[in-house]
């Protein structure tokens, strides 16, 4: 669903109240979005489709639906803009997706149920909480490769990447 926000008229635009503009056609069971840092495409995880979806945001348009794994349920675009990673929550990958290719072009064999994924401040590392069996996987994004495992405790489901310090 794309709903514009309401605003406040100003010199050069009206006001407007909040409106439905779209409701898209995604697969099946959309669990979570992700967007391109630059804002130009949005990639949807269809959970009970096995695929994530492409959206334009500057025409919510959808330009495909792409197989990815067994149940997509988080995505992360990398900083510049090529990559997407998708955990595939049965399964025990990470899914590597080019954008710019359209395809998906790999897969990281990681712990048992990936679910919530972040990079590193620096960018080269992605980590992906492994639900079921209860760990974090550690990526090395330069080779996408498996670095190690940290054992975290039963069913994580979140994380958080501190990347400024504080003075």
């Amino acid at each position: 669903m794309v709903i514009a926000l309401a605003r406040s008229a100003d010199v050069n635009r009206p006001a407007r109240a909040d409106a439905l503009e779209a409701l898209l056609d995604v697969g099946h069971s959309p669990v979570h979005l992700a967007l391109k840092p630059e804002g130009g495409e949005l990639f949807v995880s269809n959970f009970d489709s096995d695929s994530i979806s492409e959206v334009f945001t500057d025409t919510n348009d959808i330009n495909g639906s792409y197989l990815m794994g067994s149940h997509p349920v988080r995505g992360l675009v990398s900083d510049d803009n090529s990559l997407l990673y998708v955990s595939n929550f049965r399964s025990q990958e990470v899914s590597v997706y080019s954008i710019d290719d359209g395809k998906r072009v790999g897969s990281i064999h990681v712990g048992d149920g990936p679910d919530a994924l972040a990079f590193s401040a620096e960018g080269n590392l992605l980590f992906a909480v492994d639900a079921r069996s209860g760990d974090v996987a550690v990526i090395r994004t330069s080779t996408r490769s498996l670095f190690t495992l940290l054992p975290t405790g039963r069913q994580p489901n979140a994380i958080a990447i501190k990347s400024f310090r504080v003075q």
